[in-house]
């Protein structure tokens, strides 16, 4: 037998043995799709495992069955493993958690702290990169997981894609995955923030199909934003003042400006793109933060009689939305300073630049960061006016 027939055997004997040593049917499978965790008054982890229902899948389209399309299992532990552990005694088939698309955290979890939370997920060989996280503002984590969302009925997917497309749209969310946390949870000088999540139009029926037999159905909103201290959370703030910490952290994708040029009338210049310099400097134990910001924008409306063909009348629109900017950044920092959440990273900024200045300031660094001078300076310019010259609004006159 030559050498080359003999490799190929071997090789075919190899694959005979090991090529289904981890096969598993579908139905003895369940898919956990969503993640809860809530803290109880007993000092306790509350864990909530939304698993597909694979009834509902199997008799209609996109989980249009007559029953649930998710099934909810619920369980508590002194830690989160405990507490999954214990969930799992309630479910009949193998617990696959390779397609938990989404963790939400219950607001008073939040208040307890994530760390535990976190550590315990990643460690999880089994669980996503691409994991997203959400605090429930006034809720629990069970309450959201529970509401019965229109259009996707598995309400983990749903916050899924809503939280991808405010962040991609209007640039107010905060979408870290479970691993950026936990490396946030390691940096010196930078706080971590999580966009929120809230129940609106809330019945006693959400968590029934009746509840998407209605015009206005319970269902999940994605707004507001957690931001924490010491990993447990400090407060929230609205969702203008996200846009503005996004910018800051240059992490903004797209969004759009209201920008006032007449009584109680407005233009809009979408953001096409962004330059933004950011230098902290400490003078004693006062620190100054300096932002240097040039928006490139479209303009895509117009509700003002401007002659936008002409250039001192694009300059005016540039120079109020320079200063509709800049209060926004400058209100986003301010209401993280209320909280003492440097989300910004500006501590981590003198962790590196100078370490020696950081060992100083570190212990009270919180404080010194709410008292901090913030200076801002934004420019606006307009790259393109869309396919009209003049607005409608003039055309008419």
């Amino acid at each position: 037998m030559n050498r080359n027939l003999k490799i190929r055997l071997l090789m075919s004997i190899v694959l005979l043995l090991t090529g289904c040593s981890n096969y598993m049917e579908l139905n003895k499978i369940s898919f956990i799709t969503g993640l809860g965790v809530d803290w109880t008054d007993k000092s306790n982890f509350k864990v909530t495992l939304q698993v597909i229902n694979p009834t509902d899948l199997a008799t209609g389209q996109n989980g249009g069955g007559n029953s649930s399309p998710v099934i909810l299992y619920t369980s508590t532990g002194k830690t989160l493993s405990e507490a999954i552990r214990e969930a799992g005694k309630k479910i009949t088939k193998n617990k696959d958690f390779t397609h938990v698309g989404l963790t939400v955290i219950g607001e008073n979890a939040a208040k307890h702290g994530i760390e535990e939370i976190v550590d315990a997920i990643i460690r999880e060989p089994r669980v996503s990169a691409f994991m997203s996280v959400l605090v429930a503002k006034n809720s629990t984590a069970e309450q959201v997981l529970n509401t019965m969302t229109p259009i996707n009925k598995v309400s983990s997917a749903e916050m899924v894609s809503k939280l991808q497309n405010v962040n991609f749209s209007l640039g107010e969310s905060v979408n870290p995955n479970v691993f950026e946390l936990g490396e946030d949870l390691n940096y010196s000088g930078k706080e971590i923030a999580i966009s929120g999540v809230e129940i609106v139009n809330e019945n006693k029926e959400k968590n029934t199909l009746f509840n998407l037999q209605t015009m206005e159905p319970a269902q999940t909103k994605i707004d507001n934003l957690a931001l924490f201290r010491d990993s447990k959370l400090a407060g929230w703030i609205s969702g203008r003042d996200v846009r503005g910490i996004l910018m800051v952290l240059d992490k903004i994708q797209q969004t759009n400006f209201a920008v006032p040029c007449g009584n109680n009338k407005y233009s809009s210049l979408r953001l096409h793109a962004q330059s933004i310099k950011t230098n902290v400097k400490v003078k004693g134990n006062s620190p100054i933060i300096s932002i240097d910001n040039t928006l490139l924008t479209l303009l895509d409306e117009t509700g003002c009689s401007v002659n936008i063909e002409k250039v001192e009348d694009l300059i005016k629109i540039e120079k109020q939305a320079a200063k509709v900017v800049k209060q926004q950044i400058e209100h986003s920092i301010k209401s993280a300073q209320n909280y003492k959440s440097d989300v910004f990273g500006f501590g981590d900024m003198i962790h590196t630049n100078d370490p020696e200045k950081w060992k100083q300031l570190k212990g009270h660094w919180a404080e010194d960061f709410a008292k901090a001078k913030v200076n801002v300076k934004t420019t606006v310019v307009i790259k393109r006016s869309g396919l009209l010259g003049d607005p409608v609004i003039m055309k008419k006159k």
